[in-house]
């Protein structure tokens, strides 16, 4: 079984690289790349252990971000 500490690393990698997507893809800054994804309800499910999203790549959990930002809606 996971431990929490690898479910947690997974987690930050994930939102590491999902910075960097939304600063090339959308231009943001920095600031305002971590304040779209960490109010997202991306970022919300993505820290629910629950849900396994911490189990997908990166741009798996990018193209439900991308999705909710352009609709309002998460995948």
């Amino acid at each position: 079984m996971i431990k929490q500490e690898q479910i947690q690393f997974l987690i930050e990698e994930t939102t590491r690289e999902i910075i960097i997507y939304l600063m090339q893809d959308f231009g943001y800054e920095m600031d305002k790349a971590l304040e779209t994804f960490y109010n997202s309800d991306t970022f919300e499910r993505l820290n629910n252990p629950q849900s396994g999203l911490y189990y997908q790549s990166s741009g798996y959990v990018y193209n439900f971000l991308k999705e909710e930002l352009l609709t309002g809606k998460v995948g």
